[in-house]
């Protein structure tokens, strides 16, 4: 009975150091908290079979309680819908960003007395929405009344340095 305790609490202390080693080289992200379940209940059937072992004297087997292969196939297809949902997260905030700022500029504009007749923004594709290039098509008001009509075009690239004062 001290031999089978002994064996036991060994394959329990070796389990518990495996698990620790999977734990410190497991890279960050969204598919460590999954594949902690299954050390969890690696761990647990460890310490758990050699008990039932002894007082059922039948083999109890992990595969036959827990079909993993389905668990990970399941943790593996959340993992991606969770990535599709924060891809449509991404452009739906970027998108809305965009029409909040075309809308925002175009009022300002117009309180200068412009018509704007269109606003295009290219915004880069990063997680600081940095604006690439501004593309506006004016009209001045004063100059429609008197009966001159000049389109104003203005594209290229806008830089803004936060230490530049003049701009604010």
């Amino acid at each position: 009975m001290v031999e089978w305790i002994s064996n036991w609490a060994e394959s329990i202390i070796v389990a518990v150091i495996i698990a620790t080693i999977i734990e410190m080289i497991l890279p960050e992200g969204n598919s460590k908290k999954y594949i902690k379940v299954v050390i969890g209940v690696y761990v647990l059937f460890t310490i758990i079979t050699p008990v039932i072992n002894k007082f059922t004297s039948e083999d109890v087997q992990v595969s036959d309680i827990l079909d993993l292969d389905t668990y990970i196939e399941e943790a593996e297809a959340s993992v991606k819908m969770q990535n599709t949902i924060q891809d449509n997260n991404q452009s739906s905030i970027m998108g809305m960003y965009s029409s909040g700022l075309k809308d925002d500029m175009k009022a300002k504009i117009e309180a200068k007395g412009y018509i704007v007749n269109s606003v295009d923004i290219n915004i880069a594709d990063d997680e600081s929405y940095t604006i690439e290039g501004i593309t506006l098509d004016l009209e001045n008001v004063e100059e429609e009344k008197s009966g001159d009509t000049n389109n104003v075009t203005s594209t290229g690239e806008t830089k803004y340095n936060e230490t530049d004062t003049s701009r604010k």
